[in-house]
């Protein structure tokens, strides 16, 4: 589900809660579950069937996020804002989840686990008491992973392709963010443990170098994170563009200093820069749509954070599609010059043919086996066949110099 198509999915999902229908159920059968459950809920089953769900105080809430932790093969990362200096700092993943649900603060929290603890993710998830939904998705194998934004009403579940770790990777890398009633945001990525704490620790350096995030809530953690993101992908495009400006100039000076092998690489590279490009600027859009139809973003004190980062998103993805044009020019260059250089060498090849014609002409003509061939009993014959033969070739190949066949 794309970007605008995820927003009106959520505005019908509101017209549902208007009915008296919460945001996020999902049936199945007789069972019920409710997106706005919250993280720290008893669920039990019903005299029908069915679940009911009963909320819990504060006290009962961080008593059951107390059992929600890694399992083995995970690791999870959780930090939380100050609120009045924005900076970010370590927390345990209790607090994070328990003061972040109840909306005491703002926190982060990541989760590191590839495909091979889709198990332990699963598990671990099922703590958290998210709607079979949510949790479905985030669970997914990460090569379903699709560009997205699913708002509810207290929460957002927002998936956005991103570059791996090594830029020239064929690998397909997503990111995916659930903020949570303003306060609360788990990210995961759908890379191998190695990318993962790699990208990780480059995110974390970059929002460290930043000193505060944009706003102390869940919201502005989630733009200084896609900002990271999306200014890393501006910083390869730029750094492809660079690449093809200086083989444009290598080209003008000297048009075989590049070869077609290195315009075809270079080519690959945009392509898999101008996907990502596309994705995340689409996925950008439907976010700040999204804001309307769910009470999880709040981006009121970041319009100018957001604006900008429209504008580094789309101006990217421009740049992508400018830069294909000038590579696609670049490989017609090389192409016509390869051209060019077999038609210089048929034309050589045909001044070959043009010299030595006449002279078959003439052997051909002495060769034939007649009784009566005055010319073969002449002493001087052969001599003056020879400096014949010479003059009509020399004469040919100055015709042809004059008439510029080898220029």
């Amino acid at each position: 589900m794309w970007g605008s198509s995820s927003v009106e999915a959520g505005k019908e999902l509101a017209t549902q809660s208007q009915k008296g229908v919460s945001f996020g159920d999902l049936e199945n059968g007789k069972h019920v579950i409710n997106e706005t459950t919250p993280l720290a809920t008893s669920v039990l089953p019903s005299p029908e069937g069915a679940f009911s769900r009963q909320a819990s105080s504060m006290e009962s809430s961080i008593s059951s996020i107390r059992s929600v932790r890694p399992l083995p093969g995970m690791q999870i990362r959780s930090h939380s804002i100050d609120t009045s200096s924005g900076a970010l700092r370590e927390c345990s993943v209790k607090e994070a989840l328990s003061k972040g649900r109840a909306g005491r603060g703002a926190f982060w929290v990541d989760v590191d686990a590839d495909e091979r603890d889709q198990e332990e993710l699963e598990q671990w998830l099922s703590q958290l008491k998210l709607s079979p939904f949510l949790a479905g998705r985030l669970s997914e194998p990460p090569q379903t992973w699709a560009s997205q934004v699913i708002p509810f009403k207290s929460s957002v579940l927002a998936v956005i392709r991103i570059l791996p770790e090594h830029e020239a990777s064929d690998e397909l890398a997503h990111v995916a963010a659930l903020a949570i009633n303003k306060s609360l945001l788990l990210t995961f990525t759908s890379c191998s443990r190695s990318e993962t704490g790699g990208l990780y620790l480059m995110a974390l350096r970059e929002l460290h170098a930043r000193e505060s995030i944009a706003a102390p809530s869940s919201s502005g953690v989630l733009l200084t994170w896609l900002q990271f993101h999306i200014e890393r992908t501006s910083k390869c495009t730029r750094e492809l563009r660079n690449n093809v400006l200086k083989m444009d100039e290598d080209m003008d000076r000297e048009i075989e200093s590049c070869d077609l092998e290195e315009i075809v690489q270079t080519k690959d590279q945009l392509l898999r820069l101008l996907s990502v490009t596309e994705e995340q600027n689409e996925c950008l859009e439907a976010l700040a749509k999204a804001e309307t139809d769910t009470d999880a973003l709040d981006f009121s004190q970041q319009k100018g954070a957001l604006g900008v980062l429209l504008a580094t998103a789309s101006a990217t993805e421009r740049m992508t599609l400018r830069l294909e044009k000038h590579i696609s020019d670049l490989r017609h260059r090389h192409e016509s010059h390869q051209q060019e250089r077999m038609n210089r060498r048929l034309a050589v090849l045909t001044v070959l043919s043009a010299v030595f014609l006449p002279l078959t002409l003439v052997t051909g003509i002495w060769g034939m086996n007649f009784e009566y061939m005055p010319e073969l009993y002449n002493h001087d014959a052969y001599p003056i066949a020879l400096l014949c033969m010479c003059l009509i070739a020399v004469s040919m190949v100055c015709y042809f110099w004059r008439s510029g066949w080898f220029d």
